[in-house]
């Protein structure tokens, strides 16, 4: 053992006072828990949100009502959201009484072993489009996603989805069941907009995809979107082995289902007026 400058050695933890060697012991690092913060850190920085809750990510982005997605502008949506609201079965809605929702989940067949680990939710105010994305990094913030959504839904009176009433609704209401958590969704109106638009376009379109209603009536083209049926893969990537690359691409094909909710309110606004 080599000597100290003074020429005394130094001496294990284990023989010096108690005390001591605890506070020593303390300020060794600890690299689980430094590499585990990084990881936090990067996280948010490459899906550019903030940390709401441990293991609960929100990234949040505001789009003008000038804003085009694809032909149509988001101020359009929104002057015919009443209209269309009332058309599926919601009267008395203002357009910041909507509530836009799109979940990306763990699997397509729905039922209680899928996990909504992505919640996209949208609204209306004076002159935009709000977006606010939930992000699970971990399953223990399931409950704390859930209580946003719900937060969020108590504002506002019409629920509007693309097939929600059949997989996102049924889906975010079981898992709630599982975490012993009230439905968001109990008591407001719900305008599912594949309804609104099979009794528009079924019979001059193939079919009545989304995709289909946003290169149509919108003229969208999504540009190197993650398909959805990639999304599940993608996310047990992430969780098994931390790959978070696909993370920002996920939240980008998310918010497009978003944007394109408040958009295809114009054709469909039109259609009703007819």
């Amino acid at each position: 053992m080599s000597a100290t400058p003074g020429g005394a050695a130094p001496q294990p933890l284990a023989t010096l006072p108690a005390d001591l060697a605890d506070r020593l012991a303390r300020l060794r690092p600890r690299p689980a828990a430094r590499d585990g913060a990084a990881r936090a850190v990067e996280l948010a920085r490459i899906t550019q949100g903030r940390w709401l809750a441990p293991q609960l990510l929100v990234v949040e982005r505001r789009y003008g009502l000038d804003y085009r997605h694809g032909r149509v502008t988001l101020g359009s949506g929104r002057e015919w959201s009443a209209r269309v609201a009332a058309w599926l079965g919601a009267p008395d809605c203002d357009p910041e009484a909507l509530l836009f929702f799109d979940t990306e989940t763990t699997g397509l067949a729905g039922g209680t072993g899928t996990l909504a680990f992505l919640a996209g939710l949208g609204w209306f105010d004076a002159d935009s489009l709000q977006v606010r994305q939930y992000l699970l990094s971990g399953f223990a913030a399931e409950a704390a996603l859930h209580a946003e959504i719900r937060g969020a839904a108590a504002a506002r009176q019409c629920l509007v989805t693309y097939n929600g009433k059949s997989f996102d609704a049924p889906l975010v209401r079981a898992r709630c069941r599982l975490v012993r958590a009230p439905d968001p969704f109990a008591g407001i109106a719900h305008a599912d907009l594949l309804h609104g638009t099979r009794r528009r376009f079924a019979r001059s379109w193939p079919d009545c995809r989304l995709r289909t209603a946003e290169a149509r009536a919108l003229g969208f083209a999504r540009i190197d979107d993650l398909p959805g049926s990639l999304v599940p893969e993608a996310f047990r990537r992430f969780m098994r082995h931390g790959d978070a690359a696909p993370l920002p691409g996920i939240l980008e094909h998310n918010r497009n289902d978003l944007l394109s909710l408040a958009a295809l309110l114009a054709p469909l606004g039109e259609f009703g007026e007819r």
